[in-house]
């Protein structure tokens, strides 16, 4: 069975520690100097020889909570690389289909020497999205420059959930000051966009929150994304492909299915029909048992009995859902790389 989860220090606790251990060595050293001074103005040899006795105590206290300090802070680097690790490592769980699909895609681009790709998540939340996010983000970066990222957030906290807020969002990304005029600010961005392209850029235009458009507005606000914004975009870019190899990812992500109306828009594509006007969506499955036993034995020192094991108690502990096993194994983490060391 997986480890049992035990008390460890976490970077906040080692933190404290780090403190304490800080301050007593600070009050050691004022103590030092005083006995230190004393010693040198005193004139009584007894004084001197109990004082030259108590710096070498104090010295060696002052060694040992600075070894003490060392240490606490050698296992707190060594943490916060295992929780890199891990997050670096957990995309890699599953996602087989869509990475596949994407690596398609970006290929594509890449013979093709530049384009565009929309993309969609749907059920995102729920189905660990933000993980493909990540992986989506390393096909990206892999041989190019950093992808510039422009996030769109749908949210009445941000300031709505329509058109304006779309136009706000990417005026204020690429300086464009906004008009009364919609059909105006959509242009200038669009051309705005397609200027600052540069050789071998790679823009990624990130919707999140999707769901907060409402389910009445999803078909009317997807068509003007699409007839205003995007399918224009796309034949802008091909003037900038004659010159430069470029990209422009478009994501939208959404948390719930979309409205029945919106997914019958004539402006859906599959991976083998690929079309950088329609929207490709990207899909996001349960895991299985034997993706969390092959990522367990990617990435530790487990027999197969061992990670047949983890991965079963995980797996019928979650049923499969992605943020369960998340959960699971960030709970198990910890034992996981202590079983190794």
């Amino acid at each position: 069975m997986p480890p049992t989860r035990q008390s460890t220090a976490d970077p906040a606790s080692l933190t404290l520690q780090k403190n304490d251990l800080e301050k007593a060595i600070a009050e050691l050293v004022v103590e030092y100097e005083v006995i230190a001074d004393q010693s040198r103005t005193t004139l009584d040899p007894g004084s001197k020889t109990r004082l030259e006795i108590r710096k070498k105590q104090l010295l060696g206290q002052i060694q040992e909570k600075e070894q003490l300090l060392g240490a606490l802070e050698q296992q707190k680097q060594d943490i916060n690389r295992h929780i890199l690790s891990f997050d670096e490592a957990l995309p890699k769980i599953d996602f087989r289909e869509a990475r596949r699909i994407i690596h398609r895609v970006v290929d594509d681009l890449q013979i093709n020497e530049g384009g565009a790709a929309l993309f969609l998540l749907q059920q995102s939340r729920r189905m660990a999205g933000d993980l493909l996010l990540l992986a989506l983000s390393d096909v990206l970066s892999s041989g190019r420059a950093t992808p510039i990222y422009y996030e769109v957030a749908f949210s009445p906290a941000t300031g709505g959930a329509d058109q304006a807020t779309f136009l706000k969002s990417m005026g204020r990304y690429l300086g464009v000051e906004l008009t009364d005029n919609p059909n105006v600010d959509v242009s200038v961005i669009r051309t705005t966009l397609c200027d600052a392209l540069r050789e071998h850029s790679t823009v990624v235009i990130q919707l999140t929150n999707w769901d907060a458009v409402g389910r009445q507005n999803q078909h009317e606000l997807m068509q003007w994304l699409l007839e205003t914004f995007w399918q224009p975009l796309v034949d802008e870019l091909e003037y900038v492909l004659e010159e430069w190899n470029a990209r422009v990812i478009f994501v939208i992500v959404a948390n719930r299915p979309l409205t029945e109306d919106c997914q019958k828009l004539p402006c859906f594509c599959t991976v083998d029909a690929f079309d950088s006007r329609s929207i490709l969506e990207i899909p996001l499955t349960h895991w299985t048992e034997k993706d969390i036993r092959i990522w367990l034995a990617s990435h530790f020192r487990l027999s197969k009995p061992q990670a047949k094991t983890w991965a079963k108690q995980i797996y019928d502990e979650s049923d499969g859902d992605p943020n369960l096993i998340r959960q699971a194994l960030q709970d198990y983490f910890e034992q996981l790389l202590a079983s190794q060391t």
